[in-house]
């Protein structure tokens, strides 16, 4: 008489086959419920859903936050303003550089994250005529909408971005100017997240970012590039100080050498209130 056949290899292997499939699936779509495997459930609620790492690694990111802008908060006296003040206080693991080498490209915060997201949206302001930042993004996120302004007439390369000609201000000046509530109100973005802002507008941001502001936090970019140009250092400093309190941390900093020593282009990426406590 034959013996039973024993199926608890078979219901072993198709145990671990199904983990091994679970795990890709959780190791590389940052969507699926990967919290409790990898332990990263702070990190994902105190960045608003856009990074997974451990516990521990997240906290130590916290400590060494929380070092730095105890430093970046003394104003040290300097006429190259950007040598001693406002360093970066955070890191993002994968930041690329997207755009030409030298004047014009951007390092942006872990790209890989948002090819998830089906309605990536991007705007870009002051591209001058240059749209290498938009063509690459596009072969990186071809899913992501772009958006382009700039006060003079520019036509986008196919299939890279829509372009609009728009002056960024305040709405008062410079005279025509539109505020970010303006524009996302007429684009019809005001209940949309605008993953990444690219902003050039040689030094108009002063004026321009105070409306940012002004609408729905919904709205507020995700992350924000800009090219900082010579102000007065209290200016400067009114600027960095309105980001930090709008709980933006900086995650990149570099010179400007084409266009002079005061010339700095910085990166900043948009966090939940929560990641500046340590309750």
């Amino acid at each position: 008489m034959k013996q039973p056949v024993s199926i608890l290899p078979v219901v072993l292997i198709l145990t671990i086959m199904i983990f091994c499939l679970l795990f890709w699936n959780f190791r590389y779509h940052s969507w699926l419920p990967i919290l409790h495997i990898d332990d990263c459930h702070r990190s994902f609620i105190e960045s608003d859903s856009f990074i997974c790492e451990p516990d521990f690694v997240w906290n130590e990111r916290k400590i060494l936050y929380h070092i730095q802008d105890q430093l970046n908060m003394i104003e040290r006296p300097n006429e190259r303003f950007f040598q001693s003040n406002w360093e970066p206080n955070f890191n993002c693991s994968h930041a690329r550089r997207i755009g030409r080498m030298g004047d014009g490209g951007k390092w942006v915060c872990d790209l890989f994250r948002l090819k998830d997201r089906y309605d990536c949206l991007v705007y870009s302001a002051g591209s001058n005529g240059d749209f290498t930042f938009e063509i690459d993004l596009k072969k990186v996120l071809p899913h992501c909408e772009i958006h382009t302004f700039d006060q003079d007439v520019y036509v986008c390369p196919n299939n890279a971005c829509i372009f609009h000609q728009i002056v960024l201000g305040n709405g008062i000046q410079p005279n025509g100017s539109k505020t970010w509530k303006m524009i996302i109100e007429q684009l019809n973005h005001t209940n949309k997240t605008i993953d990444v802002f690219k902003i050039d507008i040689e030094g108009g941001e002063y004026a321009f970012f105070p409306s940012i502001f002004n609408s729905t936090a919904l709205s507020h970019p995700r992350q924000i590039l800009v090219e900082l140009h010579p102000r007065n250092h209290t200016d400067i400093h009114s600027f960095f100080r309105l980001l930090r309190h709008k709980d933006y941390v900086i995650f990149n900093k570099e010179p400007n050498l084409l266009a002079g020593y005061k010339y700095f282009e910085y990166a900043f990426l948009k966090l939940n209130s929560r990641f500046f406590s340590f309750s």
